[in-house]
């Protein structure tokens, strides 16, 4: 009698073997995956900074100095009203033509203020350099008023509540820089950073070793989000809904003044880069362990998380003649 024909196939038990197999092969990779994923973010976030850096040294080049923090049309008053008067053009504005993007710096009406109609095209266009991979995606964030701030010399303010509900004020794109104010007060003078209001630094003042001394760092809009444009009349830094310490029912909370749209100051009680608990106006980055920065001679450094506050400051510092300790 002929033998029966015997039919090929997997059993139950080794398909569930094989499927076994394949999850933890995924499994395996996938971390290797995003391992290689973000140290190409964070290689492109390094050369976005390379590339402001050589904008800034261009302008220096052209100018004789490097570009203001941002520009504003009258002096620093005791009344913010009349102090962060419009308009606020920043530093990111002003090295456009330096970083490839001079068709959208001539769009742009800079004597009139950010929010003016005529310039709603430009401010709303998203500079590629202006945003790291690592914070996506990218868009258009909301400039928001949380309430009356009042200043009083050097730099005393008064914030409205943090339960104060948020006033939008208009649209721009996103950044995912700041530049470097230095290691006093918004307001105090005389300022020690590179940028401030309508600064003109010059290499030679950085009397500290441009190599020692920060010009931009990361602050991602995951953290607070910002625009590259310039600080807007009556604007303030809050958090953004994806910050360790954003809470709805206090949309106001830790608010920062209206110059930490484009700027970031490390003080003497200021806290590390990531550190979960930094006010909305800090550097904080999209990336693990730390954060990029850019020097002043135009080179890039990572510092920790773990940086000590001391090192942190100094290099935030142009001027002020700090000794590094190397632990950063």
């Amino acid at each position: 009698m002929p033998s029966p024909t015997r039919r090929s196939g997997f059993t139950l038990i080794e398909l569930l073997v094989v499927i076994a197999i394949i999850a933890i092969l995924i499994g395996l990779l996938l971390p290797a995956v995003q391992k290689v994923r973000e140290a190409a973010a964070r290689m492109k976030c390094l050369n976005n900074l390379k590339q402001m850096g050589l904008g800034l040294h261009n302008y220096h080049s052209a100018y004789g100095h490097f570009p203001p923090g941002f520009s504003a049309n009258t002096k620093p008053t005791t009344t913010l009203q009349q102090s962060d008067y419009s308009p606020g053009w920043s530093v990111f504005y002003h090295i456009l033509p330096y970083v490839e993007q001079d068709n959208l710096h001539r769009s742009i009406n800079q004597n009139l203020p950010i929010l003016d109609p005529t310039n709603k095209a430009g401010r709303e266009t998203i500079v590629p350099v202006y945003v790291c991979p690592s914070d996506n995606p990218a868009r258009l964030i909301n400039i928001t008023d949380s309430g009356t701030t009042t200043w009083t010399p050097p730099n005393t303010f008064a914030y409205p509540s943090p339960t104060s509900s948020l006033t939008v004020l208009g649209q721009a794109s996103v950044s995912s820089y700041a530049g470097c104010l230095g290691t006093l007060g918004y307001e105090e003078q005389p300022y020690t950073g590179v940028f401030h209001r309508n600064s003109k630094v010059r290499v030679e003042d950085i009397t500290d070793g441009s190599s020692n001394t920060i010009g931009i760092g990361e602050r991602t809009s995951r953290f607070s989000e910002n625009s590259w444009v310039g600080p807007v009349w009556q604007q303030e830094t809050v958090y953004a809904p994806t910050a360790p310490l954003y809470n709805a029912a206090q949309p106001s909370f830790q608010m920062r003044a209206t110059p930490t749209a484009v700027l970031v100051h490390v003080r003497i009680t200021s806290l590390q880069p990531n550190h979960p608990n930094n006010s909305p106006g800090s550097f904080f980055s999209s990336h693990t362990g730390g954060a990029q920065f850019l020097n002043m001679d135009g080179s890039c450094r990572f510092i920790t998380s773990s940086v000590s506050i001391e090192n942190y400051r100094s290099l935030c510092s142009r001027n002020g003649g700090e000794v590094l300790s190397g632990d950063y």
